[in-house]
């Protein structure tokens, strides 16, 4: 009888890849910011080098950059690294005992340094923390495949993702908005060889947008609606300033209906259903924004 697919090994391999779809609470993200970013480079065409550099774009501000922030704040070898580390301090110390000559000393040294290796280093091995090296190596290459500044953006995500596991409730949020929505979007478009400074202007102010809905679905708090509706009335005031009447009126129609949703978050305090529910005026506000930057 042959031998079915799921039992035959796995031979050979040293690294297996498992993704899959995470169901994020909304599509406002880090993906779609980098479609955005593209759009709005100008630089994006239907050849296959631009979407190629698409893909990879995507795949770097979403999946590469996703999993390692993923890997960092909800690993457990964040909590195992220090309890290994506290049950081995003695392999880091010599004893009273330690032979005075030179060779048994030496030895004594190299056996407790293997030692601790097998008690702290080893036990990590088949932890999070190889996934997390491998999302990262993997994003400094695709970054450096693009353009020098999208490999300095990448580095400054990879950073900011390790500082937000250092941080407090109250400031994480802030550095979750810029890793998923201003540096995928500045990537994109640096990727794609397209800077302007109006550009900076739009996505600073949908990363307070993004980070708004993050305080609605968190905290909970009504200030934050003040942070959601007034950057989007400056965007359509910008768009409206600079001869883009109908995107301008695209993204007031879009912040009237949020302004509409609001009065039931204001009855039920349900802000990861606000976010649901508001989510699509958003998509599309940041879809106006770049289309107008692209012509």
């Amino acid at each position: 009888m042959e031998e079915s697919f799921p039992a035959r090994p796995v031979l050979g391999r040293l690294i297996t890849l498992d993704l899959r779809p995470t169901r994020p609470l909304t599509f406002v993200g880090p993906a779609w910011a980098a479609l955005c970013g593209a759009i709005a480079s100008g630089g994006l065409d239907a050849r296959g080098q631009s979407v190629v550099v698409l893909v990879l774009v995507i795949l770097l501000c979403d999946t590469l950059l996703g999993a390692w922030r993923a890997l960092w704040l909800h690993a457990d070898w964040r909590v195992a690294l220090p309890r290994n580390l506290a049950s081995a301090r003695i392999w880091l110390m010599l004893p009273d005992d330690t032979p005075t000559a030179f060779l048994p000393r030496v030895r004594r040294v190299v056996a407790r340094r293997i030692a601790f290796a097998r008690n702290v280093i080893w036990p990590l091995i088949d932890s999070e923390i190889i996934g997390m090296l491998i999302a990262g190596a993997l994003a400094v290459c695709i970054a450096a495949l693009l353009s020098p500044a999208a490999l300095a953006l990448t580095v400054v995500a990879l950073l900011l993702a390790l500082v937000e596991g250092e941080v407090g409730d109250a400031h994480a949020p802030s550095l979750c908005a810029l890793v998923q929505i201003a540096l995928p979007w500045l990537i994109a478009q640096s990727a794609f060889g397209y800077f302007s400074w109006l550009s900076l202007f739009f996505v600073l102010l949908f990363t307070l947008i993004y980070r708004a809905l993050l305080g609605l679905t968190g905290a909970r708090q009504e200030r934050w609606l003040a942070w959601n509706n007034a950057p989007q009335l400056v965007i359509a005031l910008v768009l409206f300033a600079s001869n883009t009447p109908v995107g301008a009126g695209l993204v007031a129609l879009g912040l009237l209906a949020q302004i509409l949703w609001q009065t039931r978050f204001r009855m039920d305090r349900d802000g990861r259903a606000y976010a649901q529910r508001v989510q699509s005026y958003i998509l599309a506000a940041m879809l106006v924004v770049s289309i107008s930057l692209w012509f």
